[in-house]
């Protein structure tokens, strides 16, 4: 057959013998009980397939073609990838997108189908692409028994795999719209909570809720009065000008709040600090939003000091139990008359120093205060020296100045005892423990803390509370309020006066909406509607990384003052000291010629 083939078509001896040879071949191939050749194995012949293919029809020795029992592309020259089965009508037997994936990555069996394939995170590309699309399945693609298969080439999925860095196997999905729709409807679906605060629901106990098991996945419906808070919320967050990725923790804490206990009733801010604690939540912002409006409800965990304090007032006996409350009253600034209020960790530190000593008192069958006399105190003081007795001192004075404000005893036993300590004379800083320390702060701010310390002798709290509008850069003044005591004018040098105009500068650039009053502010201070200061570390911070602190440049400054003269007035006026003060430095700068005091 092949002669007459070679006869018709009018070619040689080399057509003869390669013809010959693939029919060989093909012959070969034949299983044993079979005397026809099937055309499934003229495909992997190396050439003249279909030459062949005609002759052995033609010589009666072609077996009918049989149903297809292996994937096209063994069988034709286009079909689909061999990994993924996307249909890519080209000649490779990969995609170009699996070929690519296989890049770099080790083979082994697909955890979801078990294909032995390239892998990513135990799993194959075609698996990636069919769990990433449906996560959010609004279309319905997810098969019951099989996988929904995708043209491939420049209709194939694309997808960008980013890993995750929490949560989620394959980070970010290709359909974002998917998903939205996808949590719409699911939101749309859920009830609304049954635990809803009503307004004006008396509370028979109080307990602290626990926030540690929320499942956020399955948050409880908005209601209309919920999602107008909400909805206010964000338009307050857009028009001070923050961005929603930096606030997004607040978002996400005053919509769990709003969907468990609704929009009508006053939120507890004890539940809003409580649920901040969590990670990825913040309710600070939450808190300044809700404050104003009034429907804040009392913080029972306001002050871990405070609190610290009223558990030692209700450990102290009976009989003193009610009069150590009402002390810690007038030191917050809550009693019957109105009064400056300490620091929590004051309050709490003297309450402490003061317990001990009332447990004794009753011990020895005391159970009224007014019985208390003089010599008891100097009893309770006699074991203690040094800074412990003068720490005890202090709390007592308060403790008895407090209740005969109050009227609560009629004569004031701890007025006028005193405790003898040490006095430490301030000393000067060695002469090169300042040199070259203001190249080396990192910032204008923390520049400017310096130079007031280390010029103007502000303390940490005086630079804390100075006031933006106290800074007149065309007069070169600053301006230092100080409770109970004039006001202070610093007459800026020129190196503070160029500091001070780039900080304003720098603040304006950086926050151009802030409404803080204050003239130094943080990150956070800045963007705070309650106005806070600076924190004591935003200013002692830099100083110590140097090995320096506040108080001891200060000194040095008024001691450097002190020592070119001996006049306590001139330190008053300079420095804005009290005489005492001014009295102490004089005497530790001349401590053998200063004479007696012209004050």
């Amino acid at each position: 057959m092949l002669e007459e083939m070679a006869t018709e078509r009018g070619v040689g001896e080399t057509w003869r013998f390669h013809t010959s040879e693939g029919l060989r071949l093909a012959l070969a191939s034949r299983p044993p009980d079979e005397r026809l050749v099937r055309p499934e194995a003229l495909v992997d012949l190396p050439q003249m397939g279909p030459t062949l293919h005609a002759a052995l029809k033609r010589a009666g020795m072609l077996a009918p073609l049989r149903p297809r029992l292996v994937p096209f592309w063994m069988s034709a020259d286009v079909g689909n990838c061999r990994e993924c089965l996307a249909w890519t009508n080209e000649r490779d037997q990969r995609c170009a997108s699996c070929q690519n994936w296989a890049i770099g990555r080790p083979t082994g069996p697909c955890h979801r189908c078990g294909r032995k394939l390239p892998l990513r995170d135990d799993h194959r590309r075609s698996c990636v692409l069919l769990i990433a699309e449906t996560e959010y399945d609004v279309d319905g693609i997810l098969l019951d028994g099989g996988d929904q298969l995708w043209f491939g080439g420049p209709f194939a999925l694309h997808l960008i795999c980013t890993r995750a860095r929490e949560g989620g196997l394959y980070g970010r999905r290709r359909l974002q719209i998917k998903r939205r729709e996808a949590v719409a409807a699911s939101r749309a679906a859920r009830p609304v909570s049954v635990h809803l605060a009503r307004p004006g629901q008396l509370e028979l106990f109080h307990l602290a809720r626990d926030w540690n098991r929320l499942d956020e996945r399955r948050l409880p419906a908005l209601t209309p009065a919920a999602k107008e808070v909400l909805d206010g919320f964000v338009t307050h967050i857009r028009a001070r000008g923050w961005t929603m990725q930096a606030l997004g923790p607040s978002i996400r804490t005053l919509r769990v709040l709003l969907a468990y206990l609704g929009g009508e009733a006053p939120l507890l801010e004890e539940d809003v600090r409580l649920l901040a604690r969590r990670s990825c939540f913040s309710g600070a912002r939450v808190i300044n939003y809700w404050r104003p409006t009034g429907r804040l409800g009392p913080n029972h965990r306001a002050n871990a000091y405070l609190a610290r304090a009223r558990r030692a007032a209700d450990d102290a006996p009976g009989s003193f139990r009610p009069l150590v409350h009402r002390w810690i009253d007038v030191l917050c600034g809550q009693a019957s008359q109105p009064s400056w209020p300490l620091a929590p960790s004051t309050v709490s530190s003297h309450v402490r120093l003061a317990a001990p000593v009332l447990c004794a008192w009753c011990a020895d069958g005391v159970i009224d205060l007014r019985a208390i006399t003089r010599e008891d105190i100097g009893a309770a003081l006699q074991p203690k020296r040094g800074q412990a007795a003068s720490s005890l001192a202090t709390a007592l004075r308060s403790l008895f100045r407090a209740l005969k404000r109050e009227r609560l005893i009629f004569r004031d036993p701890a007025r006028g005892v005193s405790t003898t300590s040490a006095v430490t004379l301030p000393g000067p800083l060695p002469d090169d423990r300042l040199r070259g320390t203001l190249d080396r702060m990192p910032s204008v701010r923390h520049q400017l803390t310096f130079v007031l310390a280390a010029v103007h002798a502000l303390s940490g709290h005086d630079q804390r509370h100075l006031l933006l509008d106290d800074l007149d850069l065309s007069r070169g003044t600053l301006l230092v309020r100080r409770r109970d005591k004039p006001v202070h004018t610093l007459y800026l040098d020129d190196l503070t006066f160029r500091l001070a105009r780039r900080w304003r500068a720098e603040r304006h650039r950086r926050w151009p909406t802030s409404t803080n009053p204050y003239l130094l502010v943080t990150v956070c201070t800045a963007v705070d509607d309650t106005h806070p200061a600076v924190s004591p570390q935003a200013i002692t911070k830099s100083l110590r990384r140097l090995g320096l602190q506040v108080g001891r440049l200060r000194m040095d400054r008024i001691l450097d003052e002190a020592k070119h003269t001996a006049d306590p007035v001139h330190l008053i006026r300079l420095f804005g000291l009290s005489p005492y003060t001014a009295r102490q430095y004089v005497r530790a700068a001349h401590p053998y010629g200063g004479g007696p005091s012209p004050l």
